[in-house]
């Protein structure tokens, strides 16, 4: 990576966090939802311009969590089978995807005002059910990447620009093509994983020019690239012949590798859960199958957290998806009949549950969270019908 982004980087960070430390709030979420109540009915927004659609739900007053704020409901014109958030940057732009009627895979990316675009690179086919595309992260570039099968079953990673043009990303040691592109930081690095002829998966960064760089630990079976951050810093975890582990990717290519305290398994956050501190946010399982979420600091220190009501066997439990720079953590529990939490925990180990405020909501699921505490995913109503939301996290 240049040395010269480097250095603007973190000088771009250490401005933001003298600010944050002198005031917390002066890094409050942008107001994007044109009202100063607390939780905005959605039903009643004037936020519906374009194609977006934000009116699946209003909240029930009765439901109100005072850890979240300005929550919104929105739908996917044309998803019948479901949708799910999967990133948001920023700027308050969301992708994720969504199902047709025909079970096939679409990618969309929702605006800070509410509109929201689908979208599909070209070429990509519905050759078995849920094939399609699938986008896994946005940056602050508005650059979109993650992965799709084209008209005969290979799987491709592609980047989005915020111009709507498409780039390809296969890894060449990948034939046939089988390649993830999971997470883009600021500067257009690209990490994810390809899949070869055996079923294991093997980790790697694309560079800006177009090359790839591989990585894994010495002895692994498999590896996943999940997160990176706008050092080039990259994390995700790894399996042996016995289980799995966590592993952080330095500058300067230094590996390493860990395991949570109590783990018999140690994963990766699903979605960017890694932030410009080097701070990681996974999950592990214990002897007993449940699920913890976990923090590991940069300096090599854990913190352990379980949600309220979460299962402790057969991988039920707390699971985490994404960390800001913030330290905020967010991700979904399952309870022990798998009905799922969300929650966010904040930087000081407080931890709250964040399911959607409506009445008979089946389940709900955080899936991102930005460095302004907006956080994405989805809920599921009365009807079993799912929307995706947004909403702002307040400690």
């Amino acid at each position: 990576m240049n040395k010269n982004l480097i250095a603007l980087a973190a000088a771009a960070y250490i401005a933001m966090t003298a600010v944050y430390a002198a005031d917390p709030g002066t890094l409050a979420p942008p107001n994007r939802y044109g009202a100063a109540q607390k939780i905005v009915p959605s039903a009643v927004s004037g936020r519906n311009t374009g194609v977006a659609s934000d009116t699946a739900a209003a909240p029930d007053a009765a439901a109100f969590n005072r850890h979240v704020t300005q929550w919104r409901s929105f739908d996917v014109p044309g998803a019948v089978n479901g949708m799910s958030p999967t990133s948001i940057n920023d700027l308050g732009e969301i992708t994720g995807y969504y199902f047709d009627s025909n079970n096939c895979e679409h990618g969309f990316l929702r605006k800070a005002n509410g509109q929201i675009m689908p979208f599909d690179p070209p070429n990509v086919g519905c050759t078995f059910p849920q094939a399609g595309t699938t986008p896994t992260d946005i940056n602050n570039e508005r650059d979109i990447v993650g992965n799709y099968q084209d008209e005969v079953g290979a799987t491709h990673g592609f980047i989005r620009s915020a111009q709507g043009t498409y780039t390809m990303v296969d890894d060449p040691n990948a034939s046939p093509p089988n390649t993830y592109a999971q997470a883009i930081n600021d500067w257009g690095l690209i990490v994810g994983f390809w899949v070869d002829s055996n079923g294991n998966t093997h980790g790697f960064v694309r560079q800006l020019d177009g090359s790839f760089i591989p990585f894994e630990p010495a002895g692994a079976v498999s590896s996943q690239g999940y997160h990176i951050n706008d050092l080039g810093e990259v994390g995700g975890d790894w399996s042996d012949t016995t289980t799995s582990h966590g592993m952080l990717r330095y500058l300067g290519e230094k590996l390493v590798t860990f395991n949570a305290p109590n783990a018999i398994a140690t994963f990766g956050g699903l979605g960017q859960a890694l932030n410009f501190e080097g701070t990681f946010a996974g999950t592990y399982i214990d002897e007993n199958g449940g699920a913890h979420g976990y923090v590991r600091y940069a300096n090599g220190n854990f913190s352990e957290f379980k949600a309220p009501g979460g299962g402790d066997s057969y991988f039920n439990g707390t699971w985490s998806y994404s960390i800001n720079i913030l330290g905020t953590v967010v991700g979904p529990s399952y309870e022990p009949n798998g009905t799922a939490d969300a929650y966010v925990r904040f930087a000081n180990g407080s931890l709250a549950l964040a399911d959607a405020p409506v009445a008979g909501q089946q389940g709900t699921t955080a899936a991102a969270i930005n460095d302004f505490n907006e956080f994405t995913g989805n809920w599921e109503d009365a009807k079993g019908n799912v929307h995706g939301f947004v909403a702002v996290a307040v400690p």
